[in-house]
């Protein structure tokens, strides 16, 4: 699928280019490969389920004052799973690789337009 844009043809070559670039830099290929990675390991997915599933039961317990010292142990526990897996460790560190390798370019989009680049991306409240 096509889509129409008012973008001159040079400039829609240069950004084909830029995202080109991007998306086979270094940083957001490693990101790429931990992502699928992860996105086919059952053990990872099963301990950040657990994970979040009892992150969001001890929420809850905290807004009653009712966490008990086995409930800490319990999440230390499931954090210690979490960070002893390399596929989630490798996927936690490579999206964090990914995200500041972008907001580098970023930074030098906007230091050569002199505006906040990603500002311009963000929903607007306005109107």
């Amino acid at each position: 699928m096509t889509v129409k844009t008012n973008i001159p043809e040079t400039l829609n070559l240069a950004l084909i280019n830029l995202a080109e670039k991007i998306k086979f830099s270094e940083s957001v290929n490693n990101y790429q490969i931990a992502l699928e990675q992860f996105a086919h390991d059952a053990e990872a997915h099963k301990i950040m389920d657990d994970l979040s599933a009892f992150q969001k039961e001890i929420r809850q317990k905290q807004s009653n004052n009712q966490i008990a010292q086995q409930d800490l142990q319990e999440l230390r526990s499931l954090q210690t799973k979490a960070q002893e897996n390399k596929v989630i460790t490798s996927y936690a560190h490579s999206q964090e690789e990914a995200i500041g390798h972008l907001r580098e370019v970023n930074a030098e989009i906007s230091n050569l337009l002199g505006i906040d680049f990603a500002s311009l991306a963000k929903k607007s409240n306005c109107c």
